[in-house]
This record gives structure tokens, sequence and C-alpha cells, in this order.
């Protein structure tokens, strides 16, 4: 793995589907690597995994397996102590900063060297900080904070995500404010929620209103929202 600068972005996928993607590859590691190898994920989260092994050196410039990789996969016993290597090797200049004498500020400010802004920033972060705790590393009491008050965040849209019988993707919430009888939610791949509130009688609209609103019910429906495992570090 040579120390020359990074083109391909921070890893910003949950650390838990990182983690995951390599159980895929229990079975065996073909000779490259490519999409079809995570079936059972979204096409979205399949391009992250691949471009988090890639950040990592993990693969080949033609996307084949590294030896890294494969002590990554094949010795699963001593994967916590392969990962603090691979952190240290891929955020060099971050650990160099000193985690323990880090805010959260300082540490967004510092992940902007690794080719990513805005939201996915945000994300790899989130990345980061999972697979820093992971292998036990030394942080400052805000990062921890910062990490407690995600998880926080995730247990309790997991307590929610099954309301009379609905599906992970979207739900239908309680309706909180007088008026609203129906309400539901979604999650969009790339980033924030959609929320839909019904405060009308559908039996008491006429043909165009009624037209209008099955209309929408039916498109956030039918909206492959991201599933909650693609959801969890996001916030």
């Amino acid at each position: 793995m040579a120390d020359e600068p990074k083109k391909t972005p921070a890893a910003y996928l949950p650390f838990k589907t990182f983690l995951s993607s390599l159980d895929a590859l229990d079975h065996g590691l073909p000779k490259k690597l490519d999409r079809t190898v995570w079936r059972s994920q979204s096409g979205i989260v399949q391009g992250q995994i691949m471009m988090a092994l890639r950040f990592f050196g993990l693969l080949t410039d033609s996307d084949e397996p590294t030896p890294a990789l494969h002590r990554l996969v094949e010795n699963k016993e001593r994967r916590q102590e392969h990962i603090k290597a691979l952190l240290q090797y891929a955020y060099r200049s971050i650990l160099d900063a000193d985690l323990t004498k880090m805010s959260p500020k300082m540490l967004e400010e510092e992940m902007e060297q690794y080719n990513v802004s805005g939201d996915t920033r945000r994300k790899a972060v989130a990345f980061f900080l999972r697979a820093a705790k992971y292998v036990d590393l030394p942080m400052h009491p805000l990062l921890m904070a910062q990490i407690r008050e995600t998880s926080g965040l995730r247990k309790k849209r997991k307590a929610t995500t099954r309301v009379n019988g609905a599906t992970p993707e979207s739900q239908i919430s309680p309706p909180e404010e007088e008026g609203i009888k129906s309400r539901r939610t979604i999650f969009l791949r790339g980033g924030g929620s959609v929320t839909l509130s019904i405060t009308a009688d559908p039996f008491s609209l006429d043909a165009e209103d009624r037209q209008f609103l099955f209309e929408l019910v039916d498109k956030i429906q039918g909206y492959p929202s991201k599933s909650p495992e693609e959801q969890e570090e996001e916030e």
C-alpha cells in the first residue's frame, strides 16, 4: 500500500455494513471483485463497498484483492487488529493530529482532505468514529459523546420501525396533531426523509381530489426507501 495521496473518497457507508461486506466473502475471495459479490445490497451500497475497499487499499487498480483483504477475510479472529492497521494507514493525518485533543468540528475539518464534503463528509466522520471505537482508539470525550448520540437516535428510530404491521422502510406514525388522520414517512436514499400527513376524509373528496390523493399515496408506497442498516449511521 503506497503512501501517495488518495483520490478515492474516504469510506462513508455504515461501518456495520462494511463489516458485513467482509463476512460476505467468507465463501472465498474471487480473483476480481465487482458489485455482484453483494447481491443482497442495493446498487448504491454495492458502490459504497467497492469505494471503501479501494480507499483502504484492499483492492488493486484492477479491483483484485490485496494481501491485506485476504488477511481481513481469512483471519477473523484478528480482524480488529487488521482494521486498526488500516485506520492507521488510511487516516494517518487525522490520527497524527491526536484524537484525544480533537473536537467534533476539528474532526470534520480534518476529514475534508479525504475528498468528502457536505453530507458525504458527515457520513465519512460517522464511519471513522465507529471504526475507531471498534478498534479501541483513544479519543476525546466529545467524540465519544457523538457516537453515543447517534446510537441513541438509531435505537429510537428502530423502536418505531413497525407500527400496525408497517414495514421498516416506511411506516405510518400515530397522528400527533389534531386533524391528522394518517401519516407515512419514507427515508430517501440520498439522505433525509419525506412525510405525508393526511387530514382529509377520502370519502368526502370529489373525484379529482381523490385521484390526486391516491396518486400521492401510491408514490409513497412504491418508493424504494432505504433499509435500517443503510440509515444506521447517517445522523
